[in-house]
């Protein structure tokens, strides 16, 4: 027997046992965090933007129990520190706007927004069944000074696409510690994709555990608060209406408002720097802010959210060429928006010409032929 091929069989039973060990651990994560019958706990989520690069902090408080019965999803309370409340009391899925007092009600439970230890006990399995050779078992590690083991989960790892899953459990309890979810590739909205890459990335720590505990809030009885009025899409304003007056900065500080545009065709496209949608349409109204520079129409967009530095930023990564406007969410409610990216076409009189909602392949074209039409009549009436 050569040393080559007994390096071989040792390295083999290395493997295999580290396959063996890791199994094992997962195996009894699994096991032993579905034991629990109901748990609370505090959830620091931090969020990168997939365009911005921009961090998100996000506080939220949860009780959760386990599947009872025939239901297929946990029982769960969410708290989160923006002032809205998320609610699976077995039966309907209720989430609370505690800053407007209105609710929305959902038949099936979803994916929970913010992923409860049952959550991560499911991944779990579900990776052991279809994928365990995707499952490294990493070096212990210490976090907030609890012994963890560290799985790593890498779905996929290449240069333009990644999905990778970062478990940190305790070493007693099983439960995770911290979890972070690293998720890079082409994004896109239904059947629209687009060439860019996006990166966003997910951090999860979890603190103050209560198990089983004996007076547990009975989520099973949580219901609509009385006060509370049920959530109404709101509709755009409709054609033939005059638009809402505004007055909003750009990004080198000049006040711009709808009043200095008034003669002119005015596009206004209201969205946020991680609206996936959003970005789709960058493209198509660059190409339309070039074919009308210098006429009498406008491209602007209004951000509704976020801040100057972060839209300057997002502004020269993606090249937009275009007017943006800051501080637009007073002025999105006046011009009742419900969905990104919206777009408003305005005519010389101030008057609304057309309403789009959300992006579609089909929208410069739609967009194109309006602004010709709105144009035309400007040129016919001008003076000779």
């Amino acid at each position: 027997m050569t040393k080559k091929f007994i390096s071989f069989c040792i390295t083999c039973l290395f493997i295999s046992t580290q396959t063996i060990a890791q199994i094992s651990i997962l195996k009894k994560a699994v096991q032993k965090i579905n034991q629990y019958q109901n748990i609370s706990y505090s959830q620091i989520d931090r969020q990168k933007s997939p365009f911005s690069g921009d961090w998100i902090t996000l506080n939220v408080k949860t009780s959760v129990s386990n599947a009872i019965g025939n239901t297929k999803s946990e029982l769960y309370y969410m708290q989160e520190g923006r002032g809205y409340n998320y609610i699976f009391n077995g039966s309907t899925r209720i989430d609370l706007d505690l800053n407007r007092k209105t609710y929305e009600l959902k038949g099936e439970p979803g994916d929970e927004p913010y992923k409860t230890p049952f959550y991560w006990a499911k991944f779990i399995q579900t990776k052991l069944t279809t994928s365990p050779e995707k499952i490294r078992l990493m070096p212990d590690t210490i976090i907030n000074h609890e012994s963890c083991f560290h799985v790593k989960i890498v779905m996929i790892d290449s240069a333009s696409s990644r999905e990778i899953h970062d478990l940190c459990l305790n070493k007693t309890s099983y439960l995770p510690v911290y979890v972070k979810q690293y998720l890079q590739g082409k994004f896109g909205k239904g059947d629209m994709t687009s060439d860019n890459i996006a990166l966003m990335i997910n951090e999860s720590s979890y603190t103050n555990y209560n198990l089983n505990a004996r007076h547990f809030e009975n989520i099973m009885g949580l219901s609509i608060p009385a006060d509370f009025q049920p959530e109404k899409k709101v509709s755009m304003i409709t054609v033939g209406n005059r638009a809402p007056n505004w007055e909003l900065p750009d990004l080198q500080g000049n006040i711009v408002s709808n009043s200095q545009l008034k003669g002119k065709v005015t596009l206004i496209d209201f969205s946020f720097n991680a609206c996936a949608a959003c970005m789709l349409s960058i493209p198509t109204l660059n190409k339309l802010h070039e074919k009308y520079r210098g006429s009498n129409v406008s491209i602007v967009t209004i951000n509704t959210s976020d801040p100057k530095p972060s839209v300057i930023a997002f502004a020269k990564k993606n090249k937009i060429n275009y007017s943006i406007l800051l501080n637009g969410s007073k002025v999105a409610k006046s011009f009742q928006i419900s969905a990104y990216p919206s777009f408003y076409l305005i005519d010389k009189n101030g008057m609304v010409a057309a309403t789009f909602e959300g992006y579609s392949n089909e929208l410069e074209n739609e967009l194109i032929e309006k602004i010709d039409n709105l144009k035309q009549d400007i040129q016919q009436h001008e003076p000779e």
